[in-house]
């Protein structure tokens, strides 16, 4: 029989409140929420007041983390969810607010987080009739047709606060969609006229009866046939995207590749997938192509492959299991897949290893351990090839990536959580240094660059007793606020290092512009015209400003004695950046 308890936690619960603002925070505080990213206008005071007097009666609150720039809000609270799980809340100023996040939007949708976007909207009534109807100049301007038709592309949900009667309802909506597999960002704005209305009591709404829905499991046939295509193949490829999202496929991904000897290719992509130095990482091992594979399981990936550049055989097998899998909000996705699974891979993971097992003949663990050993023997080669080659950069100037992720290697620990946003070195990262603890990479997931730094403000929040290592472009790295992200990393003790891959250029563009015009005007007389950041400022500068620690680095043999230098300063608890000149 249900207990009194249990009663008591699927009914409707009231707890004074003075008004609406106040009925919201504790919405917040009762959906487990711990820190509110905010940039404030003349339409959040009535949220901060709400605070300071919660604050005053000593009751719990979010913690406020003032973002003096919007994009680092938006980003740090992305970090936070991608180490935790758990949406947190931003809240910004009206129509001027929600677009200055800008691309961010892009990158939070992309990465599936769950972020509850909140912001002001400008006052709906005029002449006093109610406390804070519109009483300034702004108020008239601040006023657009549609407001959430500013982001509507980029979220899973929006709504506007029509009434204090329905608040409790909204902003538990708000949280069960925004966390809901697939996760995304969801936009609330709130009129300041309902903020300030006056209430009595809330009624919070029951968490057990308003939880986010379970993810599905996968269907036990559809893994049966997957798993005898995968016994029965010679040259199986698992492509991974973000099963690493959830650290406990981490382990039952690398068991699956090793018992059916099937080389991973995104070992890292926004996640960790894989132990990179794994002899099955496909980037060393020798794996086949997509062109070459006779079956190919993919998971949780939005691009696994891009067919101008390799073409699917026509006899090939794909399998393929994800949590998004018609990828709605992608208007052009006609990827193949004669098996498409809607699950989630931390569920199916485990169901399609165990299908494996049962299916594995005498014949085929013969060729599993076959071609074991052979992207082994492939592996070892290629590593002693890439530690050849770093010995032989070491005095190579300008910098080359590859060599600064060697010092990187020595000089982090496996606990250490890197945020890659680093372009021309990102990809050498990942593929020589040993990164094998679940959670311990993360990249922004989409293409809009400025991820890094807010990325790394989150991550920190989540994680305070972890080195926090962030990898950027120097355009990325520009795109990414500085100035805000490290002011609010001196100001709520915060500390990260950050390595800027200085190549003074839009590379994306130069690499494109090569491509499809290698005999153009631009290449032919080095005359990339809008694409060098020249002459490139001075990022270790920059940082100083906020009282962070700076150093430029010209020379290799400065790279291992900056980064201990620079990780030293971070242990003291002050940001560091380094900016090193790969070009």
């Amino acid at each position: 029989m249900p207990t009194a308890a249990d009663a008591a936690a699927r009914s409707l619960r009231a707890i004074p409140v003075a008004n609406a603002a106040e009925a919201f925070v504790e919405m917040l505080v009762h959906n487990d929420v711990e820190y509110l990213f905010i940039n404030s206008g003349t339409d959040t005071f009535p949220v901060q007041e709400a605070i300071a007097r919660m604050m005053e009666q000593e009751r719990p609150t979010p913690k406020l983390i003032l973002c003096i720039d919007e994009v680092t809000a938006m980003f740090a609270a992305q970090g936070y969810f991608q180490v935790t799980g758990r949406p947190q809340v931003v809240l910004v100023h009206v129509d001027a607010g929600t677009a200055q996040i800008g691309g961010a939007y892009h990158d939070v949708q992309r990465d599936r987080s769950g972020v509850i976007v909140c912001a002001g909207r400008a006052p709906i009534t005029i002449g006093g009739v109610r406390p804070g109807s519109k009483d300034m100049v702004i108020h008239w301007g601040q006023e657009q047709l549609d407001q959430h038709g500013i982001v509507r592309t980029f979220v899973k949900w929006d709504y506007e606060l029509r009434t204090v009667d329905s608040l409790n309802w909204v902003v538990q909506k708000a949280f069960q969609v925004a966390s809901s597999e697939p996760a995304g960002p969801v936009y609330l704005t709130l009129p300041r006229e309902l903020l300030m209305t006056e209430m009595d009591e809330l009624q919070l709404p029951p968490a057990a009866r308003h939880a986010k829905p379970v993810a599905p499991a996968p269907d036990p046939d559809a893994v049966a046939t997957l798993a005898q295509w995968l016994v029965e193949a010679e040259r199986p490829l698992i492509i991974a995207g973000t099963p690493g999202r959830h650290p406990e496929a981490v382990a039952t991904l690398t068991e699956l590749a090793e018992t059916l000897g099937a080389p991973v290719a995104g070992a890292v992509h926004t996640r960790l997938n894989l132990p990179t130095r794994h002899f099955l990482n496909a980037i060393n091992c020798g794996a086949p192509s997509v062109s070459e594979a006779d079956v190919i399981l993919v998971l949780d990936h939005d691009v696994p492959w891009v067919p101008d550049e390799e073409t699917l055989e026509p006899g090939a097998r794909v399998g393929w299991i994800d949590i998004d899998p018609s990828k709605d909000t992608i208007p052009l996705w006609t990827f193949p897949a004669d098996l498409l699974i809607h699950a989630a891979s931390r569920k199916a993971l485990p169901a399609l290893l165990d299908a494996v097992r049962e299916r594995l003949t005498p014949a085929a663990r013969e060729r599993a351990a076959a071609r074991n050993e052979r992207y082994r023997a492939n592996t070892e080669r290629r590593r002693a090839e890439i530690a050849e080659r770093v010995e032989a950069l070491a005095d190579k100037r300008p910098i080359d990536p590859l060599y600064v992720a060697a010092c990187l290697e020595q000089v982090l620990d496996e606990e250490t959580i890197v945020v890659n946003e680093g372009m021309s070195g990102g990809g050498p990262f990942n593929v020589y240094t040993d990164r094998r603890v679940p959670g311990s990479v993360f990249g922004s997931g989409g293409s809009s660059l400025g991820y890094g730094l807010g990325a790394s403000i989150g991550v920190k929040l989540a994680a305070p007793d972890k080195t926090v290592v962030c990898l950027e472009g120097d355009g990325a790295f520009i795109f990414a606020r500085p100035t805000s992200a490290f002011w609010a990393a001196e100001k709520y003790n915060l500390p990260f290092l950050t390595v800027i891959y200085n190549n003074a250029s839009h590379n994306a563009t130069r690499n494109s512009w090569n491509k499809w015009y290698p005999d153009g005007a631009g290449p032919r007389n080095d005359n990339y015209v809008a694409v060098d950041i020249d002459p490139s400022p001075d990022y270790d500068v920059l940082v100083q400003a906020c009282r962070g620690y700076g150093e430029r680095v010209d020379d290799s043999a400065q790279v291992l004695p900056a980064l201990r230098r620079a990780l030293s300063r971070v242990k003291q608890g002050q940001a560091a950046v380094l900016d090193v000149r790969i070009r």
